[in-house]
């Protein structure tokens, strides 16, 4: 049995699989949830190490702890670090025989390559959740000039990629309504909604009748504007989410400025047959389903186009089996060399 230890030091509270069917989450914490069961399904012995709990606790055959556990715990043979490179350091001289890995969810800067002149004792791996995201990686840390020159003298950076596994959906029978001119925004504050919201009040001019419904996955604040047509929802438990999903005409995502990794909600919109009216940026084209066109963020004329075509007829997407617990058990079996 191997044992795996996934670290996050940076969350600011403890969560677990309670929290991720009774509360608003993010992606990135529902994702590690959701990684870890299945690793432990597999027969694997799987730690979860949050920076800020103070109780251990037991779930699903999987072990919760804080930092006053971590120099009791027996020796894992492999070590997941979230997001900070930092931790890297730290972990390597908890656990000097551990195989480290480092999971990231976010694009970097080119600076990020200088993370590479930090010695390490060992080899790391850097784990990402999209090839559009592994290619990016690849060209900052080991295809740049500068990835080039500690070519030389380093090893390049392996980089594998593990997709968010997704839950599949039970779709009833007996289907909610569809509000055909209801609009839905599900991302933190920060991943465009400026943009969202001002191109929302530029159509809404000629289709009038649309509503915007904005929800927030609650690890960030969001300060509303009194905006006509504009609903705040606040932070939901997953169920509302799939609701408010299954019973709008769209996901409105249409917005340049922020590119995600992998996307959650693309995938999961998709599975509830929704659509995502989104932008060419980041892993959009290659998380969302090939039924689901995208669109010019800054072309109001499309965006208004699209949305009438789609209150016709909406493009028929559904949930993509390349995220099932199998598939990405098979990613981290390849990420992890396990026999």
């Amino acid at each position: 049995m191997t044992h795996i230890l996934f670290a996050d030091s940076s969350h600011p509270k403890p969560y677990d699989f309670d929290d991720l069917v009774a509360h608003a989450m993010g992606g990135t914490e529902s994702s590690l949830l959701r990684t870890a069961k299945i690793l432990n399904d597999h027969n694997h012995q799987v730690t979860i190490f949050q920076q800020h709990r103070t109780q251990t606790t037991q779930q699903h055959g999987i072990t919760f702890i804080g930092p006053n556990d971590l120099s009791g715990l027996d020796q894992p043979e492999h070590v997941i670090i979230l997001r900070k490179f930092p931790q890297l350091l730290v972990f390597q001289q908890q656990f000097p025989e551990a195989k480290l890995h480092l999971w990231i969810h976010t694009f970097k800067n080119w600076e990020y390559v200088l993370k590479r002149s930090i010695r390490l004792k060992q080899p790391w791996q850097l784990i990402t959740n999209s090839k559009t995201h592994a290619s990016h990686c690849d060209k900052i840390l080991n295809r740049s000039l500068l990835g080039k020159i500690y070519n030389l003298f380093k090893a390049p950076v392996p980089i594998k990629t593990c997709y968010n596994p997704i839950p599949k959906p039970e779709i009833p029978n007996a289907k909610p309504p569809r509000d055909l001119n209801k609009l839905l925004f599900l991302s933190a504050p920060n991943k465009g909604l400026k943009q969202v919201l001002k191109t929302f009040q530029q159509i809404n001019r000629h289709l009038k009748d649309l509503t915007l419904y904005i929800a927030n996955p609650g690890y960030r604040e969001d300060h509303p504007e009194d905006i006509p047509n504009v609903h705040y929802l606040g932070a939901l438990p997953p169920e509302e989410v799939k609701h408010h999903i299954a019973t709008s005409l769209c996901v409105f995502y249409p917005q340049n400025t922020f590119a995600e990794t992998f996307g959650l909600i693309y995938a999961e919109a998709n599975a509830l047959g929704t659509p995502v009216l989104a932008h060419d940026i980041g892993a959009a084209r290659e998380i969302l389903h090939p039924n689901n066109p995208l669109i010019d963020a800054e072309d109001n004329y499309q965006i208004t186009k699209t949305l009438v075509n789609w209150q016709r007829a909406l493009p028929e997407v559904n949930y993509r089996e390349e995220f099932n617990d199998k598939a990405v058990y098979r990613q981290w079996k390849s990420a992890l060399g396990f026999s």
